[in-house]
């Protein structure tokens, strides 16, 4: 049930890989987030500021916001396929959705990665 490839990342079944393969991404940077904050002795503001100092921590934290946006995009996309069966509405709403993840990721970028 393709309707327009360019809302459709190469069809149902990649769609499906690619949330699994996201979902275990999604798993393996939040544990390794969680390990490095259990190493912290003491979680003031300052400990804070270090850890967000280092670039790799702002790198791994904008690949795991990255992965999550794509997630979410096939999981919505999805659910907007399903229930919305008027194709100007669900195009709007594509729309909508694109310019807006668009928008949250170069602020991303821009303010974790301090450009």
């Amino acid at each position: 049930m393709v309707k327009n490839p360019f809302f459709n990342l190469f069809g149902g079944m990649t769609q499906w890989l690619y949330q699994r393969f996201s979902a275990f991404c999604l798993y393996f940077f939040i544990g390794y987030l969680i390990f490095n904050w259990v190493q912290i002795d003491h979680l003031d503001y300052q400990a804070w500021v270090d850890f967000f100092q280092s670039i790799i921590h702002r790198s791994i934290i904008t690949i795991l916001f990255l992965i999550t946006f794509f997630h979410g995009w096939i999981g919505v996309q999805h659910v907007i396929d399903d229930y919305i069966k008027n194709k100007w509405m669900n195009q709007t709403i594509y729309l909508i959705l694109l310019f807006s993840m668009v928008l949250q990721i170069i602020f991303l970028v821009l303010f974790l990665l301090d450009i």
